[in-house]
C-alpha cells in the first residue's frame, strides 16, 4: 500500500494545474468575507463548475489555526454499514497543491472501534473528500486530517455510536467538515417531485433551506426523519447524521445555513439538479454528554394532538415526498414524554364509513415513542391486507394512535381483561396481537376474541387453547376525538 492515496478526480471535478486549482479556490473563499471562525461546517462536492462557489462559502469559515480536520462524508462506491478509514500505512492524501498529512494517531485511535471497520477500498475511487481538500489546504494549512467515510447501510444508532467514537479526536482545535450534495433531483437520478421547468430550482432551494434547517437547528431526528420519510436523494444524510449526534451530545453553540444553490443555474439543465448547501456551526465543543432516558407517562391533550399531527406529516411526506415532517419539527417542540421508549400502533379508518383501511405498529419501541410512531405511520400506508393508501386519500382517513406499555406475560387466558388488555398470542413460530379497542368495537367474548385471535396468526382457531400470552394496555386517541377547530 503506498503511503500516499493519489487524486482520483484532478483535471475532472478540479483543475489539475496547481496554478488554476488554486486561483479557482482563492475566487471561491474571496467570495465570502464574513469569516467567523466554525466548528463544523456541511460543504457540497460535485465538480467545481457546479458547487465550488458554495464550498467556499462554507470553508471560508475553515479557521486557519485548525490543526486537525475531520472529514466525513458518504461512501458513493461502496455499500456498508458504519465508518471505513484509510487502509493502515496511508499517511497523506495528494491533490495538485501537494500533499495533506493524515493525522494516523487519531486515525489509528478511532480503528480500535468496531464500527469504523468498513472497507478502506471505499476511500480509492471516492470524491467526495477530495473535493474538499484543495480548500483544507488553502484555508488551514499546518491542519492534518482525518478521512472517514460513512456506509449507507448505517442505522441512526449507529450514528451515535460513530459520534460518541469521534469525541476521542475532537479538540479545540479540531474543525469537522461534512461533504454533501443535497437534492440530487430528476429522472436519472429516480427521484422526482416538482415539474421538470424553469421554477425548478427555486423549489430545490426552498426544499435545501427547509431540510438543512433542521440541521441548522441541531435537530438531528427532524433531519433524519425528514430526510428517511421523504427517501430524499441527500447523499450525505448518514455522516450529516453523525456531525448533528456530536453536536446535540458535545457542542455549545449554534447553526446557520450560509447559501444554496443549484446546479442549473450553471447549466440550464432542468432534466437533471442537483442542490447544493453550505451550513456553519458556530461555537465550542465539550465534553460528550448522555442525555437522562425519558420517564413514560400519559401524554396530555396538546401531546395527543402533536402526535397525530405527526402521523399525518410523515403520511404526507411519505407520499408526496414534501417537508411536512421538517415543517412539524421545527413548530412541536419534543416533550419527555415523545422521548420515552414506548411501542405504539398507527391505525385508520374510513372518515365517513368508519371502516378499518390500515392498522400497523410495534409492540416493542424502536428508539423512542416519537420514532415508532414515525415508523409505524409510514409502514401503515402499506398494510398488507389493504390496497396501498394513496396521497388523495388521506384526507378522507382519520387517524388513531394507540401508545402502548411494555407487554407482560400471564400464566393463561383468564387474566386477559377485555377492552383494558391487547393481548399478543405465540405459538411456535406464529403470533399476532390484537389492541383493546378490538375487543370494544367488535363485542366478542372472550373465547371469539381469542379464536379469532388464532386465526389471525395463522392457526387453528381451537389453537387458543393452547398458546402462550402476553398483554398490554395502551393509551387510545384520534382525530375523531380532538375538538371541532
Amino acid at each position: 500500500m503506498s503511503p500516499v492515496r493519489p487524486p482520483a478526480v484532478a483535471g475532472s471535478f478540479y483543475p489539475s494545474s496547481p496554478v488554476r486549482l488554486r486561483d479557482q479556490v482563492m475566487q471561491f473563499i474571496g467570495q465570502e468575507r464574513e469569516r467567523a471562525p466554525a466548528a463544523a461546517l456541511i460543504a457540497p462536492h460535485a465538480g467545481y463548475l457546479y458547487s465550488g462557489a458554495t464550498a467556499g462559502v462554507a470553508l471560508a469559515h475553515l479557521p486557519r489555526e485548525a490543526r486537525r480536520v475531520v472529514l466525513l462524508g458518504p461512501s458513493h462506491y461502496r455499500s456498508f454499514a458504519g465508518a471505513a478509514l484509510p487502509a493502515e500505512g496511508v499517511a497523506a492524501f495528494a491533490t495538485p497543491l501537494g500533499e495533506v498529512p493524515v493525522d494516523v494517531e487519531a486515525v489509528e485511535l478511532l480503528r480500535e472501534h468496531a464500527l469504523f471497520a468498513g472497507p478502506a477500498q471505499a476511500h480509492e475511487p471516492e470524491h467526495c473528500l477530495e473535493v474538499e481538500l484543495p480548500f483544507v489546504q488553502t484555508q488551514a494549512p499546518q491542519a492534518a486530517i482525518v478521512p472517514v467515510l460513512i456506509g449507507n447501510q448505517t442505522t441512526f444508532d449507529q450514528t451515535e455510536e460513530i459520534a460518541q467514537a469521534l469525541v476521542s479526536v475532537v479538540a479545540a482545535d479540531t474543525v469537522i467538515v461534512v461533504s454533501s450534495d443535497f437534492t440530487h433531483h430528476g429522472r436519472p437520478y429516480g427521484y422526482v417531485v416538482y415539474p421538470e421547468t424553469r421554477e425548478l430550482g427555486s423549489l430545490l432551494k426552498r426544499r435545501a433551506e427547509t431540510t438543512a434547517g433542521r440541521a441548522a437547528a441541531l435537530d438531528v431526528r427532524g433531519f433524519w426523519h425528514q430526510v428517511e420519510v421523504s427517501q430524499d436523494s441527500v447523499c450525505g444524510a448518514k455522516p450529516i447524521t453523525v456531525l448533528l449526534q456530536l453536536l446535540h451530545h458535545a457542542f455549545t453553540g449554534r447553526g446557520q445555513v450560509l447559501h444554496v444553490s443549484t446546479s442549473d443555474e450553471v447549466s440550464q439543465d432542468w432534466q437533471q439538479v442537483v442542490t447544493y448547501v453550505a451550513t456553519g456551526f458556530f461555537g465550542q465543543w465539550r465534553a460528550w454528554r448522555d442525555l437522562p432516558p425519558a420517564a413514560s407517562r400519559p401524554l396530555d391533550g396538546s401531546e395527543q394532538k402533536s402526535l397525530l399531527e405527526l402521523a399525518r406529516a410523515v403520511m404526507e411526506t411519505h407520499l408526496t415526498r414534501r417537508e411536512q415532517v421538517a415543517h412539524w419539527f421545527a413548530t412541536h417542540p419534543l416533550t419527555p414524554a415523545f422521548l420515552a421508549p414506548l411501542g405504539a400502533f398507527v391505525t385508520l379508518h374510513t372518515r365517513w364509513e368508519k371502516k378499518l383501511r390500515g392498522c400497523i405498529g410495534l409492540l416493542e419501541p424502536i428508539g423512542t415513542l416519537l420514532d415508532t410512531v414515525v415508523r409505524a405511520a409510514v409502514e401503515v400506508l402499506y398494510d398488507p391486507r389493504f390496497p396501498r393508501v394513496e396521497a388523495a386519500e388521506l384526507a378522507h382517513v382519520e387517524v388513531e394512535i394507540s401508545v402502548l406499555s411494555p407487554p407482560q406475560p400471564i400464566p393463561g387466558p383468564s387474566a386477559i381483561r377485555l377492552g383494558e388488555h391487547g393481548v399478543v398470542l405465540k405459538k411456535g413460530r406464529h403470533n399476532a396481537v390484537f389492541l383493546p379497542q378490538v375487543a370494544v368495537e367488535t363485542g366478542w367474548d372472550l373465547p371469539t376474541f381469542l379464536s379469532r385471535l388464532a386465526q389471525k396468526a395463522g392457526l387453528p382457531a381451537e389453537a387458543w387453547t393452547s398458546a402462550e400470552y402476553a398483554v398490554f394496555t395502551a393509551q387510545v386517541f384520534g382525530e375523531g376525538d380532538l375538538p371541532a377547530a
